[in-house]
């Protein structure tokens, strides 16, 4: 599984919010994924990540 940041990003910040050991808000005011792998267990939190992302920049393929 791999979640990705595309260009639409605003840096809203909501999937911070939502799993803050995934992504961060960088000093550019974009959201980057921090995290080095995901596995089944965070499925449910990416996918609310991506359903709440108010840009629709972020993919979840797996």
């Amino acid at each position: 599984m791999k979640i990705t940041v595309g260009g639409m990003c605003t840096g809203f910040g909501i999937c911070e919010n939502i799993r803050p050991d995934v992504f961060e808000v960088g000093d550019d005011g974009l959201a980057h994924i921090v995290a080095d792998e995901l596995t089944e267990d965070d499925r449910a939190d990416l996918e609310l990540a991506v359903a709440e992302c108010p840009t629709q920049a972020l993919r979840l393929d797996g």
